[in-house]
C-alpha cells in the first residue's frame, strides 16, 4: 500500500502582522518565505499564507521521518529568508485524497499549542469539561459600560488561559468561546419575550449565528482575537460621547505619527470617518483636522522653549514629514516661524531674569 502524509506549512500571525506592519512590509516578508518554501519541491500554494507538501512511501514509519525532517528544515529555511516563522503540521500516513484534510485537522492545534513549531497529529480522545475560569461578572461589567476594548482584553486573556489546560482540543475551545459570546448576546438584547427570555430571533437577526459558527475555521490565536474585536464591534453599542472621548484619546496617544488621518481614528474607535467628524462639529465646533494641528502645535511649541533640538527634529516629533510644511502650518497657527517664537520666547526669559 502507498501512504502519504500531508505536510502542510502556515505562517505564523500573519494578518496581525500586516495589520501591524503595513501590507507592503507582509508582501516583501511572504514573497521571501514563499521563494524559500519552493527550494522543496512539490510544493502547492494555498493563499495568501499556507503551502502543501505531500510525501508518499509504502512505509508510514519512515514517511514521518521524512516528513518531520522536511518541517524542520522549511521552517530553518523561513527564518533565514525573512522576519516571518512558520507552523508546519503533519497528517496522519493515509490516503493521498486525505493528505490535505488531516494536515488540516493537526494545524486546528496551532489555536492551543501556539505557533512557530511543527505539530503532529494528536493521538485518541482528548478529554472535555467546562473552562477552567469564568469571566462573566466581568465580561458583563464591560459590556454594560460598552467598553469593547476591555471586553476583547477579557475575552483575549481567557482564551490565553484557556490553552494552557493540558490536552485541550481547539473544538472545545471554540465552543466555550462561542458561549461567551452569546452571553454577549444575552446582555445586549434588549428585546425579551413575555416570559422575559431573550428574543434569540431578533438577536440572531443582528448577528447571524453563522459568524459565530466561523470561529471554528479560526486556528491561530492572533487572528482569534481580531475576530472577537469585531465581534464585539458589532454586539456592544456605544455612546457618541464615549466615541468620540475614544477618539480624542487615540489622537492625543498618535498624534506625533505623521500618517495619523480620519480614517484611522475612526477605523481604531470602530465608527465611520463621517460620524467621527459629525462629532467633532457638534459636540466641540471644530474640526478633526483643527484638532488635531493644536495637539501638534501645543507639543512643538513646548519643544520649541524646552530644549534646543533644531526645527526639523521638532518637526518630526510633531508629527511633520518635513520642516517646511511645519513651518508653514506653525506660522498660519502661531503667527511666526518656528525659529522667531523660540527667539522670542529666550528673549522674554532673559528679561525676566534680568528684572530679577
Amino acid at each position: 500500500m502507498e501512504y502519504a502524509v500531508g505536510v502542510l506549512v502556515d505562517i505564523d500571525d500573519y494578518m496581525a502582522l500586516s495589520r501591524a506592519r503595513g501590507s507592503q512590509w507582509a508582501r516583501t516578508q511572504l514573497e521571501r518565505a514563499d521563494r524559500a518554501i519552493r527550494e522543496v519541491t512539490g510544493c502547492v500554494a494555498l493563499p495568501p499564507e499556507e503551502w502543501l507538501v505531500v510525501l508518499t512511501g509504502p512505509d508510514p514509519r519512515r514517511l514521518m521521518d521524512r516528513a518531520s525532517t522536511l518541517a524542520e528544515d522549511v521552517r530553518a529555511r523561513i527564518g533565514r529568508a525573512g522576519e516571518l516563522t512558520a507552523t508546519v503540521s503533519l497528517g496522519r500516513p493515509g490516503l493521498l485524497a486525505e493528505a490535505e484534510r488531516d494536515a488540516r485537522r493537526t494545524n486546528a492545534y496551532k489555536l492551543v499549542l501556539g505557533g512557530d513549531r511543527v505539530i503532529t497529529a494528536p493521538e485518541g480522545d482528548r478529554p472535555e469539561g467546562g473552562p477552567p475560569v469564568r469571566i462573566e461578572p466581568e465580561l458583563a461589567r464591560a459590556v454594560h459600560a460598552g467598553d469593547r476594548r476591555a471586553a476583547a482584553a477579557l475575552l483575549a486573556g481567557w482564551v490565553d488561559r484557556c490553552s494552557q489546560e493540558r490536552d485541550l482540543d481547539p473544538a472545545t475551545l471554540h465552543r466555550w468561546l462561542v458561549g461567551e459570546l452569546l452571553f454577549v448576546v444575552d446582555l445586549v438584547n434588549r428585546r425579551r419575550l413575555a416570559s422575559g427570555c431573550t428574543d434569540w430571533v431578533d438577536a440572531c437577526a443582528r448577528l447571524p449565528i453563522s459568524e459565530l459558527v466561523a470561529v471554528n475555521s479560526i486556528h491561530e490565536r492572533s487572528y482569534l482575537r481580531i475576530w472577537v474585536e469585531e465581534i464585539l464591534t458589532r454586539l456592544i453599542p456605544a455612546a457618541a460621547r464615549d466615541i468620540l472621548t475614544m477618539a480624542e484619546s487615540y489622537m492625543a496617544a498618535h498624534y506625533a505619527d505623521p500618517g495619523l488621518r480620519l480614517t484611522t481614528v475612526a477605523q481604531a474607535v470602530s465608527a465611520s470617518p463621517f460620524h467621527i467628524a459629525h462629532l467633532f462639529a457638534a459636540e466641540r465646533r471644530t474640526t478633526f483636522l483643527r484638532q488635531l494641528t493644536g495637539l501638534r502645535m501645543r507639543h512643538a511649541r513646548s519643544l520649541l522653549t524646552s530644549s534646543a533640538l533644531p526645527v526639523e527634529a521638532v518637526a518630526t516629533r510633531s508629527g511633520y514629514q518635513s520642516a517646511k510644511a511645519f513651518r508653514g502650518v506653525f506660522k498660519r497657527h502661531v503667527g511666526c516661524s518656528p525659529t522667531e517664537y523660540r527667539r522670542a520666547h529666550r528673549a522674554q526669559t532673559s528679561e525676566r531674569i534680568t528684572r530679577v
